[in-house]
């Protein structure tokens, strides 16, 4: 099966129990059945374009990440605070990204280090990540872990909740 963040509704004339579901389990997010309401499908779009707003997978694609004055623009990879250009060095970049496209979920400073430095059998000091995100939270301004929390034991995590106000952009 494919795995995709597009909405799939299907609309169809099929009825019977057994082409829903099969619709179902080729991956249909909604199934709808003619004849249909207008405004039935219209909301039932609404709802589906909802819960890709409110997805961590709908953001995954998007170009740009923007919490208050913090812009982190993926597409031409720059971070803007302030309406300025803070520069990152390469490899900060690629963690920055790398923790904001995979939210919400704590990593561990091996699989960090996996991931980010394409290391899987790597047997040198894992604090070396510690370092890249205090100059990361440095230069964003996160001094207090606001963005890039620090799970004690465990590793990081960048937190994207309805409190840090996110705003997505293409």
């Amino acid at each position: 099966m494919c795995q995709t963040d597009v909405s799939i509704l299907m609309l169809s004339s099929m009825t019977e129990n057994s082409y829903v579901l099969e619709a179902f389990a080729r991956g249909a997010d909604e199934y709808i059945t003619k004849p249909f309401d207008l405004q039935i499908l219209k909301a039932r779009i609404e709802a589906l374009l909802r819960r890709r707003i409110n997805s961590t997978t709908s953001y995954v694609n998007k170009n740009s990440l923007i919490l208050d004055d913090l812009e982190i623009n993926f597409y031409r990879r720059e971070v803007i605070l302030n309406n300025r250009i803070i520069p990152l060095t390469a490899l900060e970049f690629d963690l920055l990204h790398f923790l904001a496209n995979n939210p919400n979920r704590v990593w561990d400073r091996a699989e960090l280090i996996a991931r980010i430095w394409n290391n899987d059998d790597y047997s040198g000091d894992d604090r070396k990540v510690d370092i890249h995100v205090g100059r990361i939270r440095k230069k964003i301004g996160d001094i207090n872990g606001e963005c890039i929390k620090t799970v004690w034991g465990r590793g990081y995590m960048f937190e994207l909740s309805s409190s840090n106000a996110v705003k997505l952009a293409d």
